[in-house]
């Protein structure tokens, strides 16, 4: 799902979506992991950001975005990610 390799690369499946803020978020995760897609708490909606979400079309747009092509019935669970957003996770994280 998620890996820090050499204590400065952050890697996922997916990406950070609405929910990650701190890589610490995922130790946090019980296991073993429900994936399921019709979230009903916190905790589902964090594991489908990170499985799921995708970066932008384009460094222009910016913050959280609808997904229409992962999220067709746009229930707002499967969203994109803004450059912004990874520049924030990074710099609070200490990663690259």
């Amino acid at each position: 799902m998620a890996a820090v390799i050499d204590d400065r690369i952050f890697c996922l499946h997916g990406g950070i979506g609405a929910t990650l803020n701190e890589i610490t978020d995922l130790n946090k995760l019980k296991r073993p992991l429900e994936v399921i897609h019709e979230v009903q708490c916190q905790e589902h909606l964090l594991v489908v950001d990170v499985l799921w979400s995708d970066p932008t079309d384009t460094d222009d747009e910016l913050g959280i975005q609808p997904n229409h092509v992962r999220d067709p019935n746009q229930t707002g669970n499967i969203v994109k990610f803004g450059p912004d957003r990874v520049k924030s996770f990074c710099k609070k994280n200490n990663v690259e």
